[in-house]
């Protein structure tokens, strides 16, 4: 059992690192300007800048279950009229059950990480390398995952990206017209491949990090036992 909650730990390293991350890039107000920004969404929909930040806090309070409806209101060419579709508000309905699904993966992984990892502590004391090199291997296994994901988006993003949708979705309301549907005028596949190599690097960069300092644990603790250990014998 011992050993099953070791390797559990590992496995939950990349879905912690994976799950935040989503959260954090659905939650920025930032990344939907990003977008918007790079593709020329107010030139290609005709909805001022000012309007489409207004969506995307929209969204994410959606997201966040403090406004009941992704609908919004805006003008264009003099006249006002509902943004989206009811085709497209089943569809953020899904989006946004995928993502409570994620935050709640989020929140069973880091009760178990950070219990796991207080249990280990207190139980094996002096086992700190242990745990540290638990850390890396987790590090590792994320930034493998990374590398076969990221080789494969390089050379079939789009076959990706459209298998996913058949995965997760079970109707066929992700299927949009980008010459009349704003939802995908709004969010063009370009921006889901942006995001992708963010969110990718985003990971990879989180791995790296917790990786190094895990690594760097047992030199420390060796150092400290050197510089510790004259002093005691001195002492005896």
């Amino acid at each position: 059992m011992a050993r099953v909650a070791y390797w559990l730990f590992i496995i939950c390293l990349p879905l912690l690192l994976l799950t935040s991350t989503i959260r954090l890039l659905v939650n920025s107000t930032y990344v939907y300007e990003y977008g918007f920004y790079k593709y020329e969404i107010s030139q290609a929909t005709g909805i001022d800048e000012s309007q489409l930040s207004q969506l995307a806090t929209r969204l994410i309070d959606y997201f966040n279950s403090r406004v009941e409806t992704p609908q919004i209101e805006v003008a264009k060419d003099g006249r006002e009229f509902e943004l989206f579709h009811d085709y497209e508000i089943i569809h953020l309905e899904d989006v946004k059950g995928l993502l409570q699904l994620d935050y709640l993966v989020q929140g069973i992984v880091v009760a178990y990480v950070v219990t796991y990892a207080l249990l280990f502590l207190l139980w094996k004391r002096g086992r700190r390398q242990d745990l540290a090199q638990g850390i890396t291997r987790g590090s590792i296994l994320t930034l493998g995952l990374i590398a076969v994901f990221g080789i494969a988006s390089i050379f079939s993003f789009q076959w990706l990206f459209i298998q996913f949708h058949h995965i997760s979705f079970s109707n066929p309301y992700w299927m949009l017209d980008p010459s009349r549907d704003y939802l995908i005028m709004l969010f063009p596949p370009g921006f889901w491949q942006d995001i992708a190599i963010i969110g990718g690097g985003a990971i990879a960069a989180e791995a790296l990090l917790l990786g190094a300092i895990a690594w760097a644990v047992p030199f420390v603790h060796q150092r400290r036992s050197s510089e510790t250990k004259p002093s005691s014998e001195k002492a005896s």
